[in-house]
C-alpha cells in the first residue's frame, strides 16, 4: 500500500497483517515524497508512483531500488503530478498525470512510447484522472474524476513499441 503521508510503501500479508515498511521521505532511489500508488509486476517487482518526486520507481519485493524514471517538468515523458500507475501484460508502464490530464505509456526501461488524452470531456480526454487499472484482458480503466466517469480503453497488443 502506498502511504503518501508516511512517505513509504506498507507491506501486508494476505490476512492483512503488517509486515514491513519500505522507504522513507527523500529524493534518493528507494526514498519517496508522497507516493500515491504501487503495483506488483508479475516478476514480483514493485512499481511505485512517487508523486512529488515526479518519477516512477521500480523496487525489489524487499524495497531495493532497481530503476527510476521520469522527472518533474512539462515535456513529453516528464510529470506534473503523477497520480496512478498500472502495468499491461507486455510490461508497459501506464502513468496518469493529474496536472496535465494525460496518460503516458512507457516501456519497462522507462522510455516514453505514447501520450494519450489532454484536458476535456470527449472520449479519450481526461479531467483530473485519479486512477488507472488494467485487467487480464488488457482493458484499461481510467477513473476520470472531474468528468465523473470511468473510461475503458483496450490495449490490442503489439502496437506499442
Amino acid at each position: 500500500v502506498a502511504d503518501a503521508h508516511a512517505h513509504c510503501i506498507r507491506v501486508f500479508d494476505a490476512r492483512g497483517r503488517h509486515l514491513a515498511d519500505l522507504g522513507r521521505r527523500g529524493v534518493a532511489p528507494g526514498e519517496f515524497d508522497f507516493p500515491t500508488d504501487v503495483k506488483v509486476a508479475p516478476s514480483g517487482e514493485l512499481v511505485v508512483c512517487d508523486a512529488l518526486n515526479g518519477r516512477i520507481q521500480r523496487l525489489t519485493p524487499d524495497g531495493r531500488p532497481l530503476a527510476v524514471f521520469g522527472r518533474t517538468g512539462d515535456a513529453p515523458g516528464d510529470f506534473g503530478r503523477p497520480k496512478s500507475v498500472a502495468l499491461d501484460a507486455d510490461g508497459h508502464v501506464y502513468v496518469m498525470d493529474t496536472l496535465y490530464d494525460v496518460m503516458q505509456v512507457f516501456d519497462a526501461a522507462g522510455r516514453l512510447l505514447l501520450v494519450l488524452g489532454g484536458t476535456g470531456a470527449e472520449a479519450g480526454r481526461f479531467n483530473l484522472p485519479a486512477g488507472i487499472a488494467i485487467d487480464d484482458a488488457n482493458r484499461i480503466y481510467v477513473c476520470d474524476a472531474a468528468n465523473r466517469r470511468v473510461q475503458i480503453l483496450q490495449y490490442l497488443g503489439g502496437g506499442i513499441r
